[in-house]
């Protein structure tokens, strides 16, 4: 074989690689939104950002503001702050206050002089009545940890059902 030949076998092995890895190779300079979805493709799965579905967003808002109200009400509770009790729970299941008064309060005297301060609430979809969310707690300026709870959507909006993986 000379080294033309070999050449040519080695050019043709990369475009024959290339094609059937799903590449396509062009000599145009065109610009590729006129060019067709490639086979196996149809034109719905071009879609534009702004026609995607985003009612997952409107729901992990929604899951997030009851978080919040949530947090709100029992952050106080587990520090012992005054005023606070597990019947005054927003956005918490009968189920879990009924456990949270059965368990008690253990809140050391170092907690009950710490003001703690939610700095961040994220939320992920666990099916459409599900939700999963973590908050992160600031207790000083060097000390801060997650705390994460489940929400289920219920007739009356978006509650907490269980705390950390209890």
């Amino acid at each position: 074989m000379t080294r033309t030949t070999i050449l040519m076998l080695i050019a043709a092995a990369i475009v024959g690689t290339a094609i059937a890895s799903g590449f396509v190779l062009t000599g145009s300079s065109e610009d590729n939104s006129t060019q067709k979805p490639q086979a196996g493709r149809s034109p719905s799965d071009e879609r534009a950002p702004e026609a995607e579905d985003h009612s997952g967003a409107v729901e992990l808002r929604k899951v997030e503001r009851a978080a919040r109200g949530f947090l709100a009400s029992y952050l106080p509770l587990v520090y012992g702050k005054e005023g606070a009790s597990a019947d005054a729970l927003r956005n918490a299941a009968p189920r879990l206050i009924a456990r949270l008064k059965s368990e008690g309060a253990r809140v050391t005297p170092a907690q009950s002089q710490t003001t703690p301060r939610l700095t961040r609430v994220t939320a992920i979809g666990d099916g459409p009545m599900r939700a999963l969310v973590t908050a992160q707690i600031t207790e000083s300026r060097t000390f801060s940890y997650p705390l994460t709870f489940h929400l289920e959507d219920t007739s009356t909006g978006w509650v907490v059902t269980r705390i950390g993986g209890s």
